[in-house]
């Protein structure tokens, strides 16, 4: 996967955190550290866990205690999202990236927060949490980055400061503007990220999601439906 940066652009809006200042621990180190597990991988995904050694709390996705042939694949994908954070450049709705502790594993910010999906202020922020939200993924865009889990709940926090902030890039492509492809997977991406907008749009809704209640339709109902929508919306902006 290319990993060329483009010239940088303003940020995102919203509130700014607190610089985070975390030191990559070495393998002796995380070995011997106190664990809490966010997921216990085996015997086919890495384990994810959240370790302090005293300047703060990160999260440690680890491959090292899977099969070797795994543990193969998952230096692949160590690799890949290591390039992913490399990428962005410290975009700040992004968990700030530690490094890659050894072949087996990575090490990033913890972020402390809740799914957006849970927040408690709707009435009052949801139209900020909706223009972070846009701002994040109108970057995104023009950097040619797909984020593929950013749909998924759990995969977008709020800190407590109120900044919207998407975690676990293993799911990520991209290609760098002036890059063969770029414009064309870039169409791609607005796509996607516009149907993540309307998504979080019902979610979001003051009286609570509509969705909510009704019968479940087949899986990846709503996230077609999302698309069609969103493929309306682009055409009427090009038409504008």
């Amino acid at each position: 996967m290319p990993s060329s940066k483009p010239p940088q652009q303003s940020a995102p809006a919203g509130p700014a955190a607190e610089p985070t200042l975390l030191r990559l621990p070495t393998r002796d180190e995380l070995d011997a550290a106190e664990k809490e597990y966010l997921t216990r991988g085996a015997p086919f995904k890495a384990d994810v866990t959240v370790v302090d050694l005293g300047h703060g709390r990160m999260v440690v996705k680890d491959f090292s205690a899977r099969a070797w042939w795994r543990r193969l694949i998952g230096r692949l994908e160590v690799g890949r999202e290591c390039r992913a954070y490399s990428y962005l450049d410290a975009m700040p709705c992004f968990p700030v990236f530690i490094g890659r502790l050894d072949a087996d594993a990575l090490a990033v910010e913890k972020i402390e927060g809740i799914s957006l999906a849970l927040v408690s202020d709707i009435a009052s922020r949801r139209e900020d949490y909706l223009a972070q939200l846009r701002a994040a993924m109108e970057r995104l865009t023009a950097l040619g980055f797909l984020h593929l889990d950013a749909r998924a709940y759990r995969n977008v926090l709020v800190r407590p400061d109120g900044q919207i902030v998407f975690i676990d890039l293993a799911g990520a492509f991209w290609i760098p503007p002036g890059r063969i492809g770029h414009r064309l997977f870039r169409a791609f991406v607005a796509l996607y990220y516009e149907a993540n907008i309307i998504k979080w749009e019902t979610l979001l809704e003051p009286a609570g999601d509509p969705r909510r209640g009704q019968p479940k339709p087949p899986r990846y109902f709503h996230g077609v439906i999302d698309l069609y929508r969103a493929w309306g919306r682009l055409r009427q902006r090009r038409r504008a």
